[in-house]
């Protein structure tokens, strides 16, 4: 009687591809310091080239939540639940886990971890945000850039 109320658990496609995805378990995070480029797009700042970057919607978002504190399966079905019942695109276990290995081999500006991680200071917030002198103390400590 007290059911009613309750929320019935949406029905999710099969995701076949994400089954078989061999690193389904792992977690994700980004690599690059960023910051809003304007209300909608952020840029990406490559400490390896001189070279900004910016991305698509899909990818971006992706970007941006790429923390480190879920795994890919975790976040796919997550961004499926995003979707009204009966919306959710069945192949987008598929079209994510494409769009993730894109941003590893694109010069790894995300990466794969096996375990839960917390993004260091200096990747977590946009670089706006931050107090310049700590992310670059940081920064040189974590070794991932060179003092000058």
């Amino acid at each position: 009687m007290f059911g009613i109320f309750k929320k019935k658990a949406k029905e999710l496609p099969n995701f076949d591809h994400l089954k078989s995805y061999p690193n389904k378990d792992l977690y994700f995070v980004r690599t690059l310091q960023w910051d809003w480029l304007n209300e909608e797009m952020i840029h990406l700042f490559d400490n390896k080239s001189p070279r900004v970057i910016t991305m698509d919607k899909w990818p971006q978002q992706i970007y941006l939540d790429a923390d480190g504190q879920k795994t890919i399966k975790e976040y796919i079905i997550w961004m499926a639940n995003q979707y009204a019942s009966g919306q959710i695109p069945p192949t987008l276990d598929k079209e994510m886990i494409s769009l993730i290995e894109n941003l590893v081999a694109d010069g790894e500006l995300i990466k794969m971890v096996n375990e839960k991680s917390k993004l260091p200071y200096y990747l977590d917030e946009p670089k706006s945000k931050q107090n310049v002198e700590k992310a670059y103390e940081m920064m040189i400590k974590d070794e991932y850039i060179k003092e000058k």
